[in-house]
């Protein structure tokens, strides 16, 4: 009972659920989102991906940047917090000295990367999505 009345007080003093509070304490414990490049953003990740956002991305949703409906199996709460997959999407430009794409907010590409540590998941996402 009172784990019902302090979720329910959570939900009401930060207007997110108990899946979405699991979500955001996960992700910024995990994703490193102040990074300057995309290895040290996904640096707790073992495949990062770059995916084609016009294949990822429902580009028929008038509300921003919502992934398709198969995209959606591989995210949580569909899976659980370990093995789900992580998506950003980022302005960068890669450094041929350093060999890895590094975030720039003056201008560059727009890309999307995929992170997760799950290989399957990983190799099925490169296939469909690249």
């Amino acid at each position: 009972m009172i784990d019902w009345i302090v979720d329910k007080y959570l939900t009401w003093r930060t207007g997110m659920d108990w899946t979405q509070r699991t979500w955001e304490a996960w992700y910024n414990s995990t994703v490193n989102w102040r990074a300057h490049d995309i290895n040290s953003m996904f640096a707790k990740f073992k495949h990062i991906v770059v995916v084609d956002y016009e294949k990822f991305f429902d580009m028929n949703e008038p509300f921003g940047w919502v992934p398709h409906e198969d995209v959606v199996q591989y995210c949580y709460p569909n899976r659980e917090l370990d093995n789900c997959i992580v998506w950003k999407f980022e302005r960068v430009y890669w450094d041929q000295g350093d060999q890895r794409w590094y975030i720039s907010d003056m201008g560059s590409e727009d890309m999307v990367f995929v992170a997760t540590n799950n290989d399957q998941d990983a190799l099925m996402i490169s296939l469909r999505y690249s």
